[in-house]
């Protein structure tokens, strides 16, 4: 009875976004198809940026691997597209991918927790890099006044969220303090959901030790992953600029990347149709339509879903297709 009711809710939620999604086109469907037509042959140079940006996060878990355990460049640019794939497709983004890419590359690895640590240490360092744009590109605009209204309260949210972040994943590193542990162990006493998500302590401490030794006790592998991450931040930014001016929408880089900084406060909340409406809103704010905010969301999702087609299809050789395949497919079913 209770997979039952968890169906069927998940089933409402889902037809609840269709609806929202449908509607937000309705609102602007002439425009919305136009900007789509705008891009023209401009998309792929989309999708290649996307790609390369993935091609850069790749080289960055490379760096945070120990080279006894690194299984292969196309190895890992294969499982980053595989976790963009499920992300895209279950619509639930970095939620659903960063665990997937975390699986996939201890199961290749095969070294268990320091694989895991990995592939957490890169995304720690991403968000770390990404939460250190949005604080100086937010604390600029609060100090040149620039905004007012709904976006001088965004723009508040998100520096002092992101500097807040920075500065516990900072303390936590330098400290060695176990929050993975602890968060672990929080999870575990859930009622009803916690006896499923109970974790081994040990294998836990170890994985935490093993992200510590990554960021802490290699400086010069640490200042290579967080130059390749900012390096992943431009691509992104470049990739807002180039979008956006292809839709014929005119902008600068300085505001395409506040736009990227702004955006972070919409993708925080992926699921059909809550995304694009978030992007809607945002944009309307901006002064460049909601149409602009719903269409660029919608790009984003389709040159997801290609670049990582794509990729699939050049990096996987015919002997491997399975594998891979096999790979997804656990993926996603423990998703």
């Amino acid at each position: 009875m209770a997979r039952t009711r968890a169906s069927g809710v998940r089933v409402a939620v889902l037809v609840g976004g269709v609806l929202l999604l449908a509607l937000l086109f309705a609102l602007g469907p002439g425009r919305i198809l136009s900007l789509l037509s705008a891009l023209g042959g401009n998309f792929l140079v989309i999708v290649a940026l996307f790609g390369c940006h993935e091609l850069v996060r790749a080289a960055a878990i490379d760096r945070c691997l120990y080279s006894h355990q690194r299984p292969g460049f196309r190895r890992l640019l294969r499982i980053r597209f595989l976790g963009e794939a499920a992300g895209t497709l279950t619509r639930i983004g970095p939620f659903a991918a960063e665990p997937m890419r975390a699986w996939m590359l201890g199961d290749q690895a095969g070294r268990g927790p320091e694989a895991y640590a990995a592939a957490l240490s890169e995304l720690i360092a991403n968000s770390a890099t990404s939460a250190s744009v949005t604080v100086v590109v937010a604390g600029f605009v609060l100090v040149a006044r620039a905004i007012h209204g709904e976006l001088l309260v965004l723009a508040h949210v998100l520096f002092w969220s992101s500097l807040v972040y920075v500065g516990v994943a900072i303390w936590a590193v330098a400290s060695r303090v176990s929050i993975i542990g602890a968060v672990a162990r929080a999870l575990g006493g859930l009622p009803f959901v916690g006896h499923r998500l109970r974790t081994d302590p040990v294998r836990v401490r170890r994985m935490e030790d093993a992200i510590v030794h990554a960021l802490t006790h290699r400086p010069v592998a640490l200042a290579q992953v967080l130059l390749l991450e900012c390096v992943a931040q431009s691509i992104l930014v470049f990739e807002m600029y180039w979008t956006i001016r292809s839709m014929g929408v005119d902008i600068n880089l300085g505001t395409a990347l506040f736009v990227e900084v702004l955006t972070k406060a919409a993708n925080v909340v992926q699921f059909i149709g809550v995304t694009e409406g978030a992007y809607a809103v945002v944009f309307n704010w901006l002064g460049m339509t909601a149409a602009v905010g719903f269409t660029l969301s919608l790009v984003k999702l389709l040159r997801s879903l290609i670049a990582a087609g794509l990729g699939l299809a050049i990096l996987v050789p015919g002997g491997c297709r399975r594998e891979s395949a096999e790979i997804g497919a656990a993926a996603l079913e423990r998703s």
